[in-house]
């Protein structure tokens, strides 16, 4: 299984609209794609970020979301931009629920 971290930069004065567009067309978009597993979509409490963690059946799948991700063009007037994409890998560091450390 592969990661994969996007960051999107939003228009706050438009936060109706960019929930709409999540939503109805980027999430959606996202669970049509190869290898797709689940993803989650945080929504940071100024509404000028939503970072979206989505997970693939492997890095090769991955690729191919974030390559056209990457590939949609800035654009200021709309509601949304791709802020940064990056496939990232899990490190463990967090406790699993009911898994206690040493102590």
């Amino acid at each position: 299984m592969t990661t994969l971290l996007i960051s999107l930069d939003l228009d706050p004065t438009r936060a109706e609209e960019v929930a709409g567009l999540l939503r109805g067309e980027m999430a959606p978009w996202m669970r049509q794609q190869a290898g797709y597993l689940t993803s989650h979509w945080f929504l940071a409490d100024d509404r000028r970020h939503c970072t979206i963690t989505v997970e693939f059946e492997d890095r090769a799948q991955a690729s191919d979301v974030a390559r056209a991700t990457l590939e949609l063009p800035a654009n200021t007037a709309r509601s949304w931009n791709v802020d940064r994409v990056e496939i990232v890998d899990d490190l463990g560091l967090a406790p699993r629920p009911g898994l206690h450390l040493g102590g």
